[in-house]
């Protein structure tokens, strides 16, 4: 990511028939184009936002990916998880609330990607109408019946007042646009002054292969694989506050001395009737939060996972910051769940290493039809969902949840790579991981979740995608196959890779071929089966 970028910045004044001004500030970047209205006002004066005529025009024969904006008839959405659906310029979306940002078309050579970046507690997440007027594609605000109905729908602030920037990014190389770090730029400078504290890592993970509540037994489990595996994290999701063999606080202390940080999970969504009344909702309100994190902070708890907003209304939005503000004063990381999409936080708050907004791997666990749709979707997420900022996509599964997956392991072992996350949730139990060749069990204990250069070589959103990452001198190499046929791959890699190991598919989707290659390698020829994947590597 770079960290320095150069823009043109012009501004606009309009003013109406009684004299009240509204800027337009637009920035012209190499890559696209942002702009942003802001509401000059008087200090203590303050508006509100009843509707968006703000639209975006496309050419009626403009095609590509776009998500449905979910509903709030089933408890937690919006959530932004949704699959893509393959749209022409106009089609309406299903069931008739619009199309959730980001939109990805392609039109005479050229692909598009529109999305906003740079929200804050003044404003709330917006979406897009459906196309009314063939290619065009207005703001729309949230849902009244979001978050049980709590909230107004339209935003209000004190002015001076600045709305959130919309962008559009143009390139003739979806892999190129892929590499866009826009949506950072865009966002507020950072707040923390010594972000030193923050540690991105891996994570073990008890929920996905669980067939009960939590226990301290089976937490316990979990630990001792983060511990062997050199991963940073272990993950305490929901039922932490009610476990039949002890509390956490033994999980606490248990962690502590294999020297591996927990990360424990709240719900800030509430109950559907409404109601918070336990132990796991105090991180929903202003008058308990901050007593809360305080009193995990100081048990050694190193992070939260925080899920079920259920809203981009203007509340869900502050709640969000007021979260990552406090979650920062006590030194804690963050995890989003059951979320909107991000939006540039990571710049604001460094401590925000991750957010889900993605159909991830825990959909194998009550979607009846997600093995089919899985690696098709990985490879349109992976380009769509990419750009706009770090993925929870709960990646690297080997056994079988509910309903069995069609991936194939290589295909699994990619989506470590493939996905960025500052914390990379390995879904899997003790046994899988445990069960792999050795070299892929190796793989797995070094495997990077910071880089320090990535670059897409191949995006072909339902079919394929490839992508290079670097760490130091290190280069990992990922790719998936969305279609339920081979595919061929021919690479031309951005680097020597001094003697690399390719794990690739073999004839039982249920194995991994695994090859070191001899001397300097920059040229891949690779087969990768149906819903199959491959994973070049430097080992340490």
């Amino acid at each position: 990511m770079a960290l320095q970028w150069t823009a043109h910045e012009a501004a606009l004044v309009f003013e109406n028939n009684e004299g009240q001004a509204i800027e337009m500030i637009f920035r012209l970047f190499d890559e696209g184009l942002a702009f942003r209205f802001v509401f000059p006002g008087a200090p203590g004066d303050s508006a509100s936002i009843l509707s968006e005529e703000t639209g975006f025009t496309v050419s009626p024969e403009a095609e590509g990916w776009m998500s449905p904006y979910q509903p709030a008839t089933t408890w937690g959405d919006p959530g932004y998880e949704a699959l893509y659906l393959p749209v022409k310029a106009g089609d309406e979306a299903p069931p008739q609330k619009g199309w959730a940002f980001p939109l990805l078309l392609h039109d005479k050579g050229h692909w598009i990607f529109i999305s906003e970046a740079g929200l804050d507690e003044t404003y709330c997440g917006t979406h897009v109408n459906a196309s009314k007027v063939r290619g065009l594609y207005t703001i729309a605000l949230p849902e009244a019946d979001e978050r049980n109905g709590e909230g107004k729908v339209e935003p209000a602030a004190g002015l001076p007042w600045q709305l959130p920037w919309r962008f559009v990014l143009v390139n003739t190389s979806l892999p190129d646009l892929v590499s866009s770090s826009m949506v950072y730029h865009l966002a507020q400078p950072s707040r923390i002054k010594d972000p030193s504290w923050i540690k991105p890592g891996r994570v073990s993970w008890e929920w996905w292969s669980s067939t009960g509540g939590r226990t301290v037994k089976a937490l316990k489990q979990f630990v001792d694989l983060a511990a062997d595996m050199g991963w940073e994290y272990s993950l305490v999701d929901a039922g932490w506050d009610r476990m039949p063999d002890g509390t956490i606080e033994e999980v606490v202390r248990y962690a502590r001395s294999k020297q591996v940080g927990l990360l424990l999970w709240y719900n800030s969504g509430g109950r559907k009737d409404g109601s918070f009344d336990e132990k796991i909702f105090l991180l929903a309100n202003d008058a308990t939060r901050d007593a809360e994190l305080a009193r995990i902070a100081a048990m050694g708890i190193k992070g939260i996972k925080v899920d079920f907003f259920a809203t981009d209304k203007q509340l869900g939005i502050d709640l969000y910051l007021k979260i990552l503000r406090d979650a920062a004063r006590h030194k804690l990381v963050v995890n989003f769940h059951g979320c909107t999409l991000p939006r540039g936080w990571t710049r604001t708050w460094p401590n925000l290493l991750t957010m889900e907004a993605v159909k991830g791997a825990e959909a194998y666990r009550f979607a009846k039809d997600y093995p089919d749709q899985a690696a098709a979707y990985n490879t349109i997420a992976a380009v769509i969902r990419g750009v706009a900022g770090p993925a929870d996509y709960t990646p690297a599964t080997f056994s079988n949840q509910r309903y069995a997956r069609k991936t194939t392991n290589a295909h699994e072992m990619a989506l470590t790579v493939v996905y960025e996350t500052g914390l990379l949730h390995l879904a899997d139990k003790p046994d899988s991981y445990r069960a792999l060749p050795q070299d892929a069990i190796a793989f797995l204990k070094q495997v990077p979740v910071v880089w320090d250069e990535t670059r897409v070589l191949e995006a072909i959103p339902g079919s394929l995608f490839v992508v290079a990452r670097r760490q130091g001198e290190r280069w990992y190499v990922a790719g998936i196959n969305g279609r339920n046929e081979p595919q061929e791959v021919n690479l031309k890699l951005p680097a020597l890779l001094e003697r690399p190991v390719l794990f690739s598919d073999k004839n039982d989707f249920r194995d991994i071929q695994i090859k070191s290659m001899e001397g300097q390698v920059q040229e891949l020829k690779v087969t990768l089966q149906a819903y199959g994947g491959f994973m070049l590597y430097q080992p340490g």
